[in-house]
């Protein structure tokens, strides 16, 4: 059993690293072109779908490249972040809020939120994983997970983590059916620890057995991870089965703005993402975002951030990391 990720660079064959697909100046392990998404473990009380394994690494020659501009990432789903090497600032764009990123650090990023690495010095290499929570099939009824966080691992769990992180690896090219329980059974070691180090939190307060709460964790569930797809609130009303407008009433409620105003602050933050690292028009982004055309896209920008979507790029975007024709993490 290999003891750290470091050891992993002696045991593949070449190429042991391919660039990566997405981010210009790093590469990663080439066994990852084996895995073929998405796997779910089923739980008593939820599911838990794996949807990628990630793993960044930086080309020595890169330094200065990935020093001088931050790495941005978003997602529809949850991102576990695992800092094997490196030195860095980690922000949380959207909540504004930011802490040092040093080998070891394991945390978990939200839903729709904007994050930026800045790397500072060492060679920077890094795991990562996109992962959703749902309820399991026996769950009565839906909850809000309580997630994002960030710890630092000490040297026992560390070498716990890396280890099973590098049996994932191992087993990749050998079992290439993603079903096989050498992958499934790394996976697992993987999230247990999350949980034990309350990263992810899932307590009976979470399976609100009020129907009221249960309504809105579900809708704004469902937002979250179907904002370009939706369309009409009648899409809500039918995918949480009660009028609309009573679904509005209790949303207001319990968050403090309407199913309108959320859906629009969800669709916003990825819009500034793809303008802060993509070259794509504006028209298809507001299509990526849900919107129907640039006109409401921009309208809608404007009221919300009182400057246009092109004033907003030309503010903050960095030069692209992502490869010509490869779209950012979603």
């Amino acid at each position: 059993m290999f003891g750290n990720l470091h050891e992993l660079t002696s045991y593949f064959r070449q190429p042991e690293y391919e660039q990566h697909n997405q981010f210009s100046g790093l590469r990663t392990f080439d066994c990852l072109r084996y895995w073929e998404g998405d796997l779910r473990l089923e739980l008593p009380r939820l599911s838990v779908v794996i949807h990628s394994i990630d793993y960044l690494d930086l080309e020595s020659d890169k330094t200065t490249e990935i020093a001088e501009h931050p790495l941005r990432f978003q997602q529809n789903t949850f991102r576990l972040w695992y800092q094997i090497d490196g030195h860095g600032i980690l922000q949380n764009v959207t909540r504004k809020t930011f802490g040092t990123a040093r080998p070891g650090l394991l945390g978990v990023m939200a839903r729709g939120e904007r994050h930026t690495y800045l790397h500072q010095r060492g060679h920077f290499s890094c795991f990562q994983i996109l992962f959703s929570l749902l309820p399991s099939s026996n769950a009565k009824c839906y909850w809000n997970a309580g997630i994002e966080g960030k710890t630092v691992l000490e040297e026992k769990d560390r070498h716990t983590f890396e280890n099973d992180i590098s049996r994932l690896f191992l087993s990749l090219p050998d079992d290439r059916s993603i079903i096989g329980l050498a992958p499934l059974s790394c996976l697992s070691g993987l999230l247990v620890l999350l949980f034990r180090k309350g990263l992810i939190l899932i307590e009976d307060s979470r399976f609100p057995k009020n129907k009221a709460r249960s309504l809105v964790a579900k809708v704004r569930s469902f937002m979250d991870m179907h904002y370009s797809d939706v369309h009409h609130q009648r899409e809500l009303e039918i995918e949480c089965g009660v009028d609309i407008n009573y679904l509005n009433i209790l949303f207001k409620r319990e968050t403090g703005i309407t199913l309108y105003r959320y859906m629009t602050n969800v669709r916003l933050e990825h819009a500034k993402h793809y303008l802060e690292t993509s070259s794509r028009a504006v028209s298809d982004i507001a299509m990526q975002c849900g919107y129907p055309n640039a006109n409401s896209f921009s309208r809608a920008f404007k009221r919300l951030e009182k400057c246009s979507p092109q004033d907003y790029r030309t503010r903050h975007r960095f030069p692209v990391t992502e490869k010509p024709g490869k779209q950012s993490p979603t």
